[in-house]
């Protein structure tokens, strides 16, 4: 296997582990959430997770690899512990900066394999890094939805009913994604 194939299997992993972990602690915020926005939030944000964990194992598998242990891995195992069972939403999120904050320097070798793998894929696997692009352009609404319901629920702005929802152009590049490829023939005979 060539470097640059290694280093992406590397980077994609990597990210399906992060992927996994954030739909774990997601979810488990979401399950004792009194406020059914604040929860609704939680469990999109956590399903998308999970699809991306699951997107991101089948790329690993397209392109050869296996999804495996990940160098973030014993530190996600510690932060889920640590952040899981935690209550209310502001609480919540002053504790995964505070744990991410505190574990930037043990995780700073899985950044560089993160973004080692990103390069590698823009620069051999057009493919691969288009569909890298879109996630972390969807993960992107997530977070923004975060920071402004963190500043909400700690008072700076008024409450407002929003949802980390996708913009509808990345729904239908989501979609286009799944597309046949053109001039082969129909998986169903049914089709004709």
């Amino acid at each position: 296997m060539d470097n640059a194939r290694a280093e992406i299997l590397e980077g994609l992993n990597v990210f399906r582990a992060l992927e996994a972990w954030g739909a774990v602690l997601y979810a488990a915020w979401a399950a004792d959430e009194p406020d059914a926005r604040l929860r609704a939030g939680h469990l999109i944000i956590a399903e998308r997770e999970a699809n991306h964990a699951r997107l991101l194992a089948e790329r690993i598998r397209a392109l050869g690899g296996e999804p495996g242990p990940a160098c973030v891995d014993g530190i996600l195992v510690e932060q889920l512990a640590e952040l899981k069972d935690l209550k209310g939403f502001v609480t919540q999120l002053d504790a995964l900066k505070r744990a991410t904050d505190r574990d930037q320097q043990r995780l700073a070798v899985c950044q560089q394999a993160l973004a080692r793998g990103f390069d590698a894929a823009k620069a051999t696997d057009p493919a691969t890094h288009h569909f890298w692009s879109q996630l972390y352009g969807e993960e992107k609404v997530s977070g923004a939805w975060y920071r402004h319901t963190y500043s909400e629920m700690s008072g700076k702005r008024p409450r407002t009913d929003t949802l980390p929802v996708l913009a509808p152009d990345q729904i239908v590049r989501r979609a286009e994604s799944a597309r046949g490829t053109a001039g082969e023939p129909a998986a169903c005979s049914a089709v004709a």
